[in-house]
């Protein structure tokens, strides 16, 4: 049996742009509910973080649901960003780790690493 013959749900791949409304991060999976279009509401097991970093993405936060196969119990949610916590203006090769209270830690075109908290802000050059 080749792997088309084995999933004959291949070509119904669906991508959603959905909002998230609440998540729970108590156990061993982080649950994330989300609304995609009108009435469409997602309770996904499984939201993809890269590992030794975790986020627990605010209500409010914008991601890319996958409907990996056309089935709703194989989807997956990336991309959680909350429009007004996003750090916005970065330049290309720049990365920013951010957090909702203002605090962030930037990587500049520079190559510098600048480090913000509502206390200050620290240089770290190179």
């Amino acid at each position: 049996m080749s792997y088309w013959e084995a999933d004959i749900h291949g070509p119904r791949n669906v991508m959603r742009r959905v909002e998230v409304v609440k998540v729970e991060d108590k156990g061993e999976i982080q649950e994330v509910t989300v609304m995609g279009l009108e009435e469409e509401e997602y309770k996904l097991a499984y939201r993809g973080q890269p590992h030794g970093l975790s986020s627990v993405p605010p209500v409010g936060s914008v991601g890319y649901l996958f409907v990996a196969n056309g089935r709703p119990d194989q989807s997956f949610l990336m991309g959680c960003e909350h429009p007004d916590h996003r750090p916005k203006d970065r330049k290309p090769g720049e990365s920013e780790q951010y957090g909702a209270k203002k605090q962030s830690q930037l990587m500049d075109d520079k190559g510098n690493t600048i480090i913000k908290t509502p206390e200050g802000t620290y240089h770290v050059n190179p």
